[in-house]
């Protein structure tokens, strides 16, 4: 028997530590942040479970294009998965601005707050809740490689 935690995973204290994550492997490759539409995409590919093999085998030095190259079914109702997780990741990003642990510039731009949730806290997390830190710091170098938001958005067969 499986064991899932939507609960954990909804939470928007959980959102906002994944935030963080994609934030600090975002800011590693690009030290401007990444801009705000990228988090509406990181946060839900990062926590479906579905698409965790779609992980293996790769790292941070992974690109997106020969991550989505690998895994064609990424985009396969991928718009459905955004829209059904904008809640998710709003009350996310609500969280970790109203308790500073997540800041906006001016130019739309994510940074990590002065109040900055640490690394260690994963260790706490279910084995399951943990791979998700690490996939949304992964997605984060990825997207930083990959270029602009509307590239990376273009790449997934999205659009702005």
């Amino acid at each position: 028997m499986i064991s899932h935690d939507i609960y954990a995973e909804t939470n928007p204290a959980f959102g906002a530590y994944l935030l963080v994550s994609f934030i600090r492997g975002f800011i590693e490759i690009n030290p401007a942040g990444p801009e705000l539409p990228l988090a509406f995409l990181a946060l839900p590919l990062a926590i479906s479970g579905d698409l965790a093999p779609t992980f293996d085998h790769t790292n941070r030095k992974t690109s997106l294009s020969e991550w989505l190259a690998r895994n064609p079914q990424i985009e396969i109702k991928l718009a459905d998965r955004l829209n059904d997780s904008m809640d998710f990741v709003a009350g996310a990003l609500r969280l970790g601005c109203f308790a500073s642990a997540v800041t906006l510039s001016d130019s739309a731009r994510l940074q990590i707050g002065s109040h900055a949730l640490k690394k260690q806290l994963a260790s706490g997390l279910s084995r399951d809740l943990a791979q998700s830190v690490r996939f949304a710091d992964r997605l984060g170098m990825w997207f930083a490689a990959a270029g602009s938001t509307k590239t990376i958005y273009d790449t997934m067969g999205l659009t702005l």
